[in-house]
């Protein structure tokens, strides 16, 4: 079954053996975390996938779905683009884009690039940490997926809630 919420919503806990991928918000890191997503359903873990890119099909604009054949496992998809843009430094980006001046609007986007780059895992990190408190009584992940670099700041807080785990760029090769 594959379930979407919204950062902040109450989602569903995941079953006894699961693993929570950080999806990236570049395109690599978006196909690396859909890949990595697919390993784990077949495999038959439940998946919590923290997706900071949120792909829309070009003509309708609903959500492309992680490709499985027959999913084992139950895919839980937490959009957190709101919410992310929701914070100061997401509110500069989007203002950076409505200045009419174009040479202004280039101006701005070189400044914001730069502390954009600084500022966006930070701000992702406050954009998941509601959705993750409601899972840190749940059942420790097998594995913390980090796939792109944006990423790692989620990956490396989370790995601080359940310390048992173990965060990789890969699912775990070990047996389940």
């Amino acid at each position: 079954m594959i379930r979407h919420f919204e950062a902040g919503e109450q989602i569903v806990p995941p079953g006894e053996s699961w693993v929570l991928v950080v999806g990236g918000v570049t395109r690599p890191g978006n196909r690396r975390a859909r890949r990595v997503a697919a390993k784990a359903l077949a495999r038959g873990l439940d998946v919590v996938w923290l997706d900071g890119f949120e792909e829309t099909h070009p003509d309708t604009g609903a959500r492309v779905p992680v490709d499985v054949d027959e999913p084992k496992g139950d895919l839980t998809s937490v959009g957190y683009v709101d919410a992310e843009e929701a914070t100061a430094s997401g509110r500069m980006r989007i203002g950076a884009g409505l200045r009419s001046n174009p040479i202004t609007r280039w101006m701005w986007k070189l400044l914001l690039r730069r502390v954009g780059t600084i500022l966006r895992p930070s701000a992702g990190w406050k954009a998941v940490r509601p959705t993750l408190g409601q899972l840190d009584s749940a059942v420790a992940p097998r594995n913390i997926v980090y796939c792109d670099d944006y990423a790692i700041t989620i990956a490396w807080n989370a790995g601080r809630m359940w310390t048992n785990t173990t965060i990789s760029t890969d699912l775990d090769t070990r047996k389940s």
